[in-house]
């Protein structure tokens, strides 16, 4: 299909005196089932595919789009590209990169997942279900339980002689478990992604949700206080997801970044060691190539804690006189790409989280957090409310609720005394879990 678009794309081009032309074709085929009391709730299973063009002409750059693969549609949305760049202000830095090296072989294909029927995904969100029902007594019911799949094709073509394809496979669940108890309702949650079909493990994520239920049941909240606490991952990774746009050069350039001129300066604990890594085995942002065709890499940014480097595209790359770091991202064929991170995280250490929590002779263990979407990813300033459980004597003790934190990320960061050896990713960011002293603590 792409290389009869390819054809005809480029015969069409020719007549509008085109300078450079990129051509990016999406495919996906999609499945979603959510289930209640063992019930279908829904089922949805679809399909898609589109094309996006960007064209260069006189130091213009246009866009378009199409989902329609007509002779009509192809003319339209080269006309429309062309009218955009006409519409365009001229920049030096725009241009379409060339292969610069073999692209890297990666394991990112379930071929059995085309062959799973529908009565097995079912199956699979019934068994999630069940996992978190048949727990404890004490979990009256599932809010919602949800299994959903996906297969993804990429071509992509430039003028350069670029012709680059990919296909993978991305399989994910979730579920919200409710435990009641003497007129309390505490809510737990947990999810989970895979490559591959067979090793999505729903079993555990729906026990890991009753058990965060069940955890709270009886919670409190605590007399404020400024002291140790630990972060679970889920919490790391979230207060990591505030500090993701900062590392993105295109944020640098237009001052809505809180590391901008602060390169080459320890910034974090020297424990912390931050990595984008566009070829991480099985990660949800791994690809061999970039949105624009840029071969993927491993781009360390923060190394004991000294902030090293920012993540590019070839545009931004250009306008600071640099390479690509291959982190051109297309959320979708509707919007151009822009830069983006890949697989972000937060490097491992060799303590389990119960040894974290050993050292703490009194503190707080953080396991969930609410309003992180508040912080504010300029001044890295927060405010939230989390959940969790207190410390005494080296222990989880009693759970806890209807408390606060609130600081600054990179003082947040920068106070981390241990780093855990439980490193989990929650889509594109992963965190393990933090040992952190003098955090603000606000409850009674």
């Amino acid at each position: 299909m792409i290389t009869d678009t390819e054809k005809v794309f480029k015969n069409k081009l020719a007549a509008f005196a085109i300078d450079l032309y990129e051509i990016y074709l999406s495919e996906v085929e999609s499945t979603s089932v959510e289930v209640k009391d063992q019930t279908v709730e829904s089922f949805t299973s679809s399909q898609s595919r589109g094309l996006s063009l960007r064209v260069l002409k006189e130091g213009c750059v246009g866009f378009s789009y199409c989902t329609d693969f007509t002779d009509s549609a192809l003319d339209k949305v080269i006309s429309d590209a062309v009218v955009s760049a006409q519409n365009s202000t001229s920049d030096g830095c725009y241009g379409f990169p060339e292969l610069s090296k073999p692209l890297p072989t990666l394991k990112l294909f379930d071929y059995t997942l085309p062959s799973i029927s529908r009565e097995e995904k079912i199956a699979r969100a019934m068994m999630l279900e069940n996992a978190a029902l048949s727990c404890d007594r004490r979990i009256t019911k599932v809010r919602k339980a949800a299994y959903s799949d996906s297969i993804v094709t990429y071509h992509l073509i430039n003028a350069h002689g670029l012709n680059l394809s990919h296909q993978g496979t991305f399989t994910s669940c979730s579920i919200v478990a409710v435990a009641e108890e003497e007129g309390d309702a505490q809510m737990g949650w947990d999810f989970d992604f895979n490559r591959f079909y067979c090793d999505l493990d729903v079993t555990k994520v729906g026990r890991s949700a009753a058990s965060k239920a069940l955890g709270l049941l009886g919670a409190q909240s605590v007399t404020s206080f400024k002291g140790s606490v630990v972060l679970d991952n889920s919490v790391s990774a979230q207060f990591l997801g505030v500090l993701a746009p900062s590392f993105l050069a295109e944020s640098v350039q237009k001052n809505k970044s809180l590391l901008k001129g602060k390169l080459n300066n320890r910034l974090f604990s020297e424990s912390i060691d931050i990595i984008d890594d566009g070829l991480y085995p099985g990660g949800a942002a791994t690809k061999p190539f970039d949105g624009e065709g840029v071969v993927r890499q491993t781009t360390p940014l923060v190394e004991q804690g000294v902030l090293t480097r920012f993540l590019y595209d070839t545009y931004c790359a250009k306008k600071d006189n640099t390479i690509s770091t291959g982190n051109s991202s297309r959320g979708s064929i509707k919007f151009p790409p822009g830069v983006g991170h890949t697989n972000l995280y937060l490097k491992k250490g060799e303590e389990t989280v119960d040894e974290l929590i050993s050292s703490v002779d009194k503190g707080l263990f953080i396991n969930e957090v609410m309003g992180i979407h508040t912080a504010n990813p300029i001044s890295g300033d927060f405010s939230v409310g989390v959940n969790g459980h207190r410390i005494v004597n080296g222990k989880n003790s009693t759970p806890v609720k209807g408390v606060a934190i609130s600081g600054n990320i990179l003082s947040l960061l920068g106070l981390v005394k241990k780093v855990g050896c439980d490193l989990r990713f929650y889509g594109s960011i992963g965190a393990p879990s933090l040992l952190i002293d003098e955090v603000e603590v606000s409850g009674n």
